[in-house]
């Protein structure tokens, strides 16, 4: 029996749901589901792996250490060797052909001897021929050319976001989904909640009678719900620091701790 197996066997003989667990522990039903179904160490690595298995055997009461140590991991591809000097197979050598191209030759030849014939009338007499460069290449190498100044146009100024259509007695909710691992930070009315890296793929929901206080380090790989409306462009205008009320989205402060 894999430890997944034995994990839903337990849960299941103590009468607990998936969604039960997963109230008590903060895990992601998703995860719960890779565990018992032994696929989450395909989908994350070992550290991860073995934290979900450890939290999910202290709620059922079981030995976190031996299911770990039950855990069957993915074997990695074994490398080839390299041979002994002695077995090693000596290296093969080529032969170098340089091949000479004689049709070629023989076309460029009158082209050759015909500049071989210039030089030396240059070298005989190089006042004369001197002489006739053309007083255009002169103007030329005179100096560089300025080159012309084009107006710069302005850049349009962002356009801020939409405003949240919210309800000023209906509670807060806010869900954000990780599309790429990221660090997040946040606070409802006043208290820590969250402070770690959100997983790639997984899923939190919070909520707040007054306000959040979230802090994302990146801003671009991650989707934001407020009460269902997504709050993306805030993010991103605000560079990850949000203060979001029943009145609004606004920037958090930059003195905020």
């Amino acid at each position: 029996m894999t430890v997944g197996q034995r994990l839903q066997q337990v849960r299941k003989e103590r009468k607990f749901s998936l969604s039960d667990i997963a109230q008590q522990t903060k895990i992601q039903p998703w995860v719960l589901e890779a565990v018992e179904s032994d696929r989450l160490q395909d989908l994350m690595s070992p550290i991860y792996v073995k934290g979900f298995i450890a939290s999910y055997a202290r709620f059922l009461h079981l030995d976190s250490e031996s299911l770990i140590a039950d855990m069957q991991w993915a074997e990695a591809v074994p490398t080839q060797e390299a041979l002994p000097p002695a077995l090693a197979p000596a290296p093969v050598q080529v032969p170098i052909r340089i091949s000479i191209p004689w049709p070629v030759l023989r076309r460029l030849a009158p082209a050759v001897a015909g500049l071989l014939m210039v030089a030396g009338l240059v070298s005989l007499h190089p006042m004369r021929w001197m002489s006739k460069i053309p007083k255009a290449m002169a103007h030329r190498q005179a100096g560089p050319r300025l080159a012309s100044l084009a107006p710069v146009q302005e850049l349009p100024k962002p356009v801020p976001p939409e405003p949240v259509a919210l309800v000023p007695t209906q509670p807060l909710e806010l869900v954000v989904t990780a599309q790429r691992t990221t660090l997040v930070t946040l606070r409802a009315d006043g208290k820590l909640l969250w402070e770690q890296r959100l997983m790639r793929g997984v899923q939190q929901r919070w909520h707040a009678d007054r306000k959040f206080e979230l802090e994302l380090a990146k801003p671009t790989q991650v989707d934001v719900l407020l009460n269902g409306q997504p709050i993306n462009a805030y993010a991103l205008t605000y560079g990850g620091r949000l203060l979001i009320t029943h009145r609004g989205v606004v920037q958090l402060p930059a003195d905020h701790h």
